[in-house]
């Protein structure tokens, strides 16, 4: 055990324990299943320790510890949290290099190589000494004058403190149930703790007809529900929350020549950024004033635009702009939106909402979806097409790597409780559902792959912890990557051609760069493709092609004939020849979900078929995603396909030439070892 996990240390914080923990997971060969059985029980001992050690009881230098948890399950319940997500190896790494801060520190003491430390020896070397040889105030703060330039190599950079930021929306707060809101509580500050910053603004559901009220009115019920968050969230985040008005304003002279979402800035920065700064989470009312301070409400479209501008460190015409923390640099890395109505309603998956939208590819279509739907009531689908829009545009101002969860309050306060028979190890536990926001501060994916077939999902709320999890609601939202589907299904279907070839190339397509689609599948396979033979391999048979962002995946597919079949186009099957990600894409940018979805949902909806070497590590995921898999005879391959219920099998015929298939495709790798 003590091989496995970090030892406890003397001055150990829950929050030093959970990232050392994370590395020893990230670094050990053990699986994540006894991972956490492991850790089920290191975990009790460790939380009882250190919640010993913080009795709010006892006082803490001289100070009585009022924050402490009172709940003494709730440090191992953040804990199991924190690992409960499914998170790979790949995941816990990501995670450290991006939040771990003291990593990113050793990295920056540069050391001079012996050449260079001789160089610089006369000067200041930049070193870090150690407080015994450092300058004082005086000298340090003192001009150099030097007789030649120094050579600014040799120096150092001190870079500042990169602090990760959540933007959180709570959509008609003063409908939000106080258990419920206890619990998100709960939630954010243990996101707190995963070294994100919260910062919160909400809405009203008495105030949403337009701006023509008691504004007095307003602001009481503003303060009042601000309150409310207030008191929940200093009962478990130990820098608390504050309530911050007059952050911002309106620009009434550029609002005839301004869209609605550009109205508004952020005009006084610094006390959102010391609260920031000191883990405190800011609330910020939906309450905007005028350049003669009359107060005026803020949609809260508005006001999330005003914010992601303001905290992304953009400056409009007017100069106006956030404030940061001097020794500080934010990162907007999360937009999270709790809305009542959830996630966005999809027609496609049983379950009712879209797991994950890519808004490159995808939010033309969904908003068409929206807007034809009649079985969605119209104003549900007009919050929902206001939620999109606003994610699309607050995201459209930042890196590519920001995502926005849209979520109800139930579910992202979902998991944050620990249940009755979790105090008691003896009892027979159902396995708790995932927490959708650690699960995406960790992996910045959906809890559920989009790409997973929406039958696998249906399953009741309460379950075994062997079985799969139950479906989420909540959607995910990307920038995403354009996707290239050759030739475009909308237009020209894929079929079956009626002469039993095709006329598409892969080298001569001008809408296709080759040697790009080359570099892709030998990055992704990690070996050289014998080019000549795959191209004759494949001539007259090549279905499509599907190419996700700048060549980082895409899936070449086929029309193969079966021995025997004497060209009948009837009895063509469609195969998945090659399926690529680049391997610095694969992990939590999605592009094998996004691929793998327009392979089965656009081009062939009716199924499809692969086959895999049987010791394959990629056919756990393959598994997941296909309707049936079948161990070929010759005990090398697994054949895989996506044809509903059990069409496949049944057709004795069909079975038959599926099977040849997969069993005749010749592999085209120049480095002669097995095919994968």
């Amino acid at each position: 055990m003590r091989g496995r996990f970090p030892l406890l240390r003397g001055d150990d914080t829950i929050t030093a324990l959970a990232s050392r923990f994370l590395e020893s997971f990230a670094n050990s060969s053990l699986t994540r299943r006894r991972t956490v059985q492991l850790w089920n029980r290191y975990a009790s001992t460790a939380s009882k320790t250190i919640s010993a050690r913080s009795d709010p009881q006892k006082p803490i230098n001289g100070r009585s510890n009022r924050r402490a948890p009172r709940d003494k399950l709730a440090e191992r319940d953040f804990f199991f949290d924190v690992l409960n997500v499914s998170a790979t190896r790949r995941d816990a790494k990501q995670y450290l290099a991006r939040f771990d801060a003291k990593s990113k520190t050793k990295q920056h003491g540069l050391s001079p190589k012996p050449k260079e430390r001789a160089l610089a020896s006369p000067q200041r070397s930049g070193v870090n000494l150690g407080p015994l040889y450092s300058p004082t105030a005086a000298i340090e703060k003192s001009p150099l004058f030097e007789h030649s330039e120094r050579s600014r190599s040799l120096v150092p950079k001190v870079d500042k403190k990169l602090m990760h930021l959540a933007l959180v929306s709570i959509r008609i707060l003063d409908l939000v149930e106080d258990r419920a809101l206890d619990s998100i509580a709960l939630t954010l500050s243990q996101l707190v703790r995963l070294d994100m910053r919260i910062a919160i603004t909400f809405d009203l559901s008495r105030f949403m007809t337009g701006r023509s009220l008691n504004i007095q009115e307003y602001k009481s019920e503003c303060e009042k529900q601000s309150q409310r968050l207030v008191k929940v969230l200093n009962r478990y985040n130990r820098a608390g929350s504050c309530y911050i008005d007059s952050s911002l304003g309106i620009r009434e002279e550029e609002a005839d020549r301004t869209s609605e979402l550009q109205k508004l800035d952020i005009v006084i920065g610094a006390p959102v950024a010391d609260a920031l700064k000191r883990c405190c989470i800011p609330i910020i009312p939906p309450i905007a004033y005028t350049s003669t301070v009359r107060a005026v409400p803020a949609r809260r479209s508005e006001v999330m635009y005003a914010l992601t501008r303001a905290l992304s460190g953009l400056v409009d015409s007017s100069g106006s702009a956030f404030i940061p923390p001097k020794d500080a640099t934010l990162s907007l890395d999360r937009i999270i939106m709790i809305d009542p109505i959830g996630g966005v309603p999809s027609l496609q998956r049983e379950d009712g909402a879209h797991v994950f939208i890519n808004l490159e590819q995808e939010f033309k279509d969904i908003l068409h979806e929206l807007s034809s739907t009649p079985t969605v009531h119209r104003e549900a689908v007009g919050q929902h097409l206001e939620n999109l829009s606003t994610v699309k545009e607050c995201l459209s101002i930042l890196p590519p790597t920001t995502s926005a969860l849209v979520i109800s309050p139930e579910e992202a306060a979902n998991s944050s409780r620990p249940t009755e028979n979790d105090s008691d190890p003896a009892t027979i536990r159902t396995r708790r559902q995932k927490n959708p926001l650690i699960h995406n501060l960790l992996t910045n994916r959906s809890v559920i792959s989009p790409s997973l077939p929406a039958a696998r999902l249906t399953q009741p709320l309460e379950v075994p912890e062997s079985a799969p999890r139950p479906p989420s609601h909540s959607t995910l939202v990307k920038r995403g990557m354009p996707l290239k589907i050759i030739p475009d299904p909308r237009q020209t279907p894929w079929v079956p051609p009626s002469s039993g070839k095709t006329d598409l190339t892969l080298e001569n397509n001008p809408n296709i760069n080759f040697p790009r689609l080359l570099a892709l599948i030998e990055d992704s396979f990690r070996r050289p493709l014998d080019v000549k033979h795959y191209l004759s391999r494949i001539r007259n048979r090549i279905a499509g092609i599907i190419i996700a962002g700048e060549y980082e995946g895409g899936a070449i597919l086929t029309w193969e004939s079966p021995s025997g079949s004497n060209g009948d186009p009837t009895r063509l099957v469609p195969y998945l020849d090659k399926f690529a990600v680049l391997q610095k894409a694969q992990g939590n940018a999605g592009v094998a979900d996004i691929v793998f979805q327009a392979m089965v949902r656009s081009c062939f909806p009716n199924g499809v078929c692969w086959r895999s070497r049987s010791d394959n590590p990629v056919n756990k995921w393959y598994f997941e995603r296909s309707s049936g898999s079948w161990k070929l005879p010759d005990d090398q391959w697994t054949m895989f396909w996506t044809l509903p219920g059990e069409d496949l099998v049944l057709d004795q015929r069909r079975w038959s030439d599926y099977v040849a298939v997969c069993e005749a495709v010749v592999p085209s790798w120049a480095d002669g070892k097995r095919a994968d």
